[in-house]
């Protein structure tokens, strides 16, 4: 592992030579086991994009892999959880071509073999090649070509020489990678991914040739915990789930977290082909350190230890063999098959690919969840896996792909107003009015309203419930939301907007909460669907209640959060900080008028910095204000104890605070 990373620093560091002042890198991953990858260079457009409308957030790049990405999630699951199950995947490709054995990887892992690294895949040289962002939603990447609720499309080749590892022969491949996400509760728990390979080996040999028996596969370094455990990537196991619990063949490769990390990492993901349905499946899994995988003794092309040449890689995907569940392999002394730093590979194939026409294979990256009562997290894969290809291929399914279910009523417009220990919801009746695309009807039901102290879904508390007097359902009606009527006489004719509100109240002013308002329909009798709800990940507001002073009442006091701040105190873990990093840091100075000066100052009356304050009546920080703990001389400041004052047309006022080390 050691060895992995200096020889991708020794890289790393050759690169900037020779490409100094034209060169952009990611920051160092903090996980201090690996490291982020390259980001741009003079020589390839490198982009990367975080699927992050449901509840799994994926980041996917355009040079053949995903995950491993300065300042992105890899795969952070639930959202907003902060628990990974990636740092690294990547796509292999190989074949035959003019009968020899070839094969081009977005990366390898191990960093090991001829030229130290493996990556073959970039894309472009300018903007153009970023990856395209669109969606069925509107706003700015609507587009009437979109799949899903976020598409991404990345174009990549294995024919840069500039680029790609030493050694590399590039057998003329074309990648279109197109991956797509919903915030639909039977979808929001997996990506799926349109691999259009195309075939241009006329392109780097003296004549085009065929790809012969092409096998397509996907390494995952899975690196599942919760990110606050030192050394949380050192205990996965991997397996492999043939058939879900409904009796429906999934062909999924997972890898989970073994202990669970005392209940903060209880799911597992995992891969499963779509289509077009392979002849051969083949999973493998390995120990990094001892660099052992399990093996079958009759079968001579399963090999116990990483590929590294594109013959050894081509037979390992090509042998058709399902390694035994990590738990129950027969591993020699010093590979813990109760967990480790585990690697998995599943590839499937033969697929022949002519020169100049293009191959499209699909695959699903799906996650599960315990739910009690309903099943474990298994029992949720598995769902989710079937659910994946329904999405894919509607049944009856016919071959043709669709990309599509059923959606719920659109989520409303939602805004929130802090108050004194209270914070007021107002949602507008856009949801009301939708035409569902599968039934083609008018089939929404009622709202929903919820709050969270994590963001996370499963964290919701449901606070009230609202639906039509119609016979299903509760019949709860909207009267308890206070409809109150607006009518817009600019526009012609006049727009009438129906406005709901709900006041949460009895909070402690300054403590944050998430709030999202759902919208839900009736279901589709016809199929048996059940009802389906919009999710609140679409318009949660994160907002503290705030007495929120004004001109005519002054400011009665200006509370200091935390306070004392205890420098040493683990404020990322209890999610309070997004880093660990010094300019991390952070107080919040809270009940602010909504314009206003604060300085800080040390207690021989040194100015230390200041802040101006001024945000609109309804945003969800008027009354509140940020600081990361640096002076205005871009310096951390030392432990003691400091004073501040607020200056406002409301009036002013002086408090202190204390910072201990």
């Amino acid at each position: 592992m050691k060895s992995r990373i200096v020889k991708y620093l020794l890289w790393l560091f050759s690169i900037v030579i020779l490409f100094l002042g034209n060169t952009t890198f990611a920051a160092v991953s903090e996980k201090q086991k690996k490291v982020g990858h390259l980001q741009k260079t003079n020589l390839a457009w490198v982009d990367a994009k975080t699927h992050d409308v449901g509840n799994m957030w994926l980041t996917v790049t355009n040079y053949g892999g995903f995950g491993d990405v300065a300042n992105h999630p890899s795969c952070e699951f639930p959202a907003h959880s902060d628990v990974e199950y990636l740092f690294k995947g990547a796509i292999w490709i190989a074949a035959i071509v003019d009968g020899d054995t070839m094969a081009s990887i977005g990366d390898q892992g191990w960093g090991a073999g001829p030229g130290g690294r493996r990556e073959a895949f970039w894309p472009g040289w300018t903007n153009a090649d970023s990856i395209l962002w669109r969606s069925t939603r509107p706003g700015v990447h609507f587009s009437p070509d979109a799949e899903s609720e976020q598409d991404y499309i990345a174009v990549y080749t294995d024919t840069s020489m500039t680029m790609a590892f030493e050694g590399h022969e590039p057998m003329g491949l074309h990648i279109t990678q197109k991956s797509y996400a919903w915030s639909y509760s039977y979808a929001e728990d997996f990506i799926i991914f349109d691999f259009l390979i195309k075939n241009i080996s006329g392109q780097v040999m003296k004549k085009p040739q065929k790809f012969e028996k092409l096998y397509m596969g996907v390494y995952i370094d899975g690196d599942c915990g919760y990110t606050g455990i030192p050394a949380y990537y050192s205990d996965d196991i991997t397996g492999f789930l043939r058939v879900n619990s409904e009796g429906d063949t999934v062909n999924v490769a997972w890898i989970k977290d073994n202990d669970g990390d005392n209940g903060l990492t209880p799911g597992v993901t995992g891969v499963r082909p779509l289509f077009p349905k392979p002849e051969t499946v083949s999973y493998n899994w390995w120990d990094p350190p001892s660099d052992w995988g399990p093996t079958d003794p009759n079968n001579p092309n399963d090999w116990g230890f990483i590929p590294e040449l594109p013959g050894q890689m081509y037979r390992v995907m090509s042998n058709g063999y399902i390694d035994p569940d990590q738990t129950e392999a027969n591993a020699p002394s010093g590979v813990k098959t109760s967990g480790m730093d585990t690697r998995y590979f599943l590839s499937f194939g033969p697929f022949d690919v002519e020169p100049d026409s293009t191959l499209t294979l699909t695959l699903a990256y799906i996650g599960g969840l315990p739910n009690p009562g309903v099943g474990d997290e298994f029992d949720d894969l598995g769902r989710n896996a079937r659910w994946a290809k329904d999405v894919y291929d509607n049944p009856p399914a016919d071959g043709i792909p669709d990309f599509s279910g059923p959606p719920p009523p659109p989520s409303p417009i939602l805004e929130v107003v802090p108050g004194d220990q209270k914070v007021t919801l107002r949602w507008n009746n856009i949801s009301e009015y939708a035409v569902d695309t599968f039934s083609h009807i008018v089939d929404f039901q009622g709202y929903r309203v919820y709050r969270s102290k994590t963001g996370v879904l499963n964290d919701m508390q449901l606070l009230a419930e609202y639906d039509k007097v119609d016979g299903f359902g509760y019949d709860f009606g909207f009267d308890g939301a206070n409809p109150q009527m607006e009518i817009d006489n600019s526009k012609t004719p006049p727009d009438t907007t129906v406005w709901y509100s709900y006041t949460d109240t009895g909070l402690t002013n300054g403590e944050f909460f998430y709030y999202a308002v759902t919208a839900f329909d009736s279901g589709y009798a016809p199929t048996g669907l059940e009802p389906l709800e919009s999710s609140p990940v679409i318009n949660m507001i994160k907002i503290a209640p705030s007495k929120g002073p004004s001109a005519s009442s002054g400011i009665d006091e200006v509370l200091v959060i935390p306070n004392p701040y205890r420098i040493n105190a683990s404020y990322y873990d209890a999610q309070w900080e997004s880093g660990r990093g010094d300019t991390d840091k952070r107080i919040d100075f809270t009940n602010l008028p909504e314009k206003c000066t604060i300085r800080i100052y040390t207690l021989g009356g040194d100015l230390v910095s200041v802040i101006e304050h001024e945000y609109p009546g309804k945003s969800p920080i008027a009354h509140r204000e940020s600081w990361n703990l640096v002076s205005r001389n871009i310096q951390a400041i030392a432990s003691g104890i400091y004073m501040f004052s607020v200056e406002s047309d409301a009036g002013s006022y002086v408090g202190k605070f204390v910072i201990i080390q």
